[in-house]
């Protein structure tokens, strides 16, 4: 079909007022760099409200549509057609788009920006469902169709579409400071980054690595981790830190039922050195409140004191159930799921303290030489990129 077009909406990005053009510039950036990722080279132009892509005649817009619908700042895609605003072009192009769906019951639903246009939105569409059902002999029905038939007259164009695909909606990345975000194997601390992105943060991932625990297996799950994330940003940064040396030093101070909560606010310190040279403005946690001994309000109390900047944790009211479903719904789940040794259940008790107080805890970790621990960890630390994975695209 010639002509064809991916729309993409957005929501909040609508609010924005006077900063609008900012982040509508942002976000077309980011699309064009998750299509760059996969492989699309394609113009990504502004289209009165919505910005409008055109694929190459070689790509598929399923391909273009399955790409850009992970995008933060997108609320939804429609992939159709671009034709002249005449009504006779609308109505031809309506009946074309319907002849490609499978059989099935169909409404139309039109809107103008062009509040000149002769025919106000009712008329388009009982004029086009006139048409298209004579045409296909589909049955318009108004309540629970098949298909819905989606149509936009603007002053120089027209848009018909039929599969309206939803996306994260929040802000594209980049329009908000660079945070760290703690990256552990697990479901939460992946879907607590993916959180933050959708709301513009430009996220630096972090991951504590002991060397010593399934060797490049941890290293391969946090990089596909990343794989996934990217296709919000076009690229994952990453920092990996190994934390072998600290956790030993930490071993022979802290007794074991408090080793998981100094482990934490080795990090909150390392990350603190990271920050400086990413200039970032805060970090990103997994936590979710007493979903494990360290994240009970007393424990997260005395691991947060030592944080130097603000701690976002997007997850904090949320439950098992509700991450695990977002998960799923990011594409991190399967992946958070491989088997692996977190580096923070090193040499822990059993039954961790549910319970602590700051100066408990900086009492016991007195005698560990936090200066040099946090220079050795960070002059061997890691950078690296993680660009999008385009295998895993459908």
């Amino acid at each position: 079909m010639a002509n064809r077009r991916v729309f993409i909406h957005y929501a909040e990005i609508g609010l924005k007022g006077g900063n609008r053009s900012r982040f509508v510039r942002r976000l077309a950036d980011r699309l064009r760099e998750a299509l760059q990722a996969a492989g699309i080279r394609c113009q990504v132009r502004r289209s009165e409200s919505r910005l409008a892509i055109t694929p190459p005649a070689d790509v598929g817009l399923e391909r273009v549509v399955d790409v850009v619908r992970r995008v933060p700042g997108v609320a939804h895609v429609l992939p159709g057609v671009a034709v002249d605003p005449a009504i006779a072009s609308i109505e031809e192009a309506a009946v074309a788009v319907m002849q490609e769906l499978p059989p099935g019951t169909f409404k139309v639903e039109s809107r103008r920006s062009d509040k000149q246009y002769p025919l106000d939105s009712i008329a388009i569409s009982r004029r086009v469902a006139a048409l298209v059902h004579e045409r296909t002999e589909r049955v318009a029905r108004v309540r629970g169709p098949d298909h819905v038939l989606r149509i936009h007259v603007g002053a120089k164009e027209a848009w018909v579409g039929a599969a309206r695909v939803a996306g994260p909606g929040g802000l594209p990345v980049g329009s908000a400071r660079p945070l760290l975000g703690f990256l552990s194997g697990g479901l939460d601390s992946p879907v607590a980054l993916w959180k933050m992105m959708r709301r513009g943060a430009e996220v630096i991932g972090v991951h504590f690595h002991n060397r010593t625990m399934q060797g490049r297996a941890v290293r391969e799950k946090i990089e596909d981790l990343c794989s996934v994330l990217a296709w919000s940003c076009g690229g994952m940064p990453l920092r990996v830190v190994p934390f072998e040396g600290c956790q030993r030093a930490i071993v022979g101070a802290v007794p074991a039922e408090f080793r998981m909560i100094v482990y934490r606010r080795a990090m909150f310190r390392i990350a603190s050195a990271i920050a400086f040279k990413e200039n970032a403005y805060g970090y990103i946690t997994g936590d979710s409140l007493g979903q494990v001994a360290s994240q009970t309000s007393e424990n997260l109390r005395s691991i947060l004191e030592v944080a130097d900047l603000p701690v976002y944790t997007p997850l904090i009211g949320s439950d098992k159930a509700e991450i695990m479903a977002r998960a799923r719904n990011v594409g991190t789940y399967d992946i958070s799921n491989r088997p692996h040794e977190d580096c923070c259940s090193f040499m822990i008790a059993p039954h961790p303290a549910t319970s602590s107080h700051p100066a408990q805890i900086a009492e016991l970790e007195a005698a560990l030489d936090w200066e040099a621990l946090v220079t050795e960890a960070i002059s061997a630390m890691e950078a690296q990129t993680v660009a999008p994975d385009p295998a895993l695209l459908a």
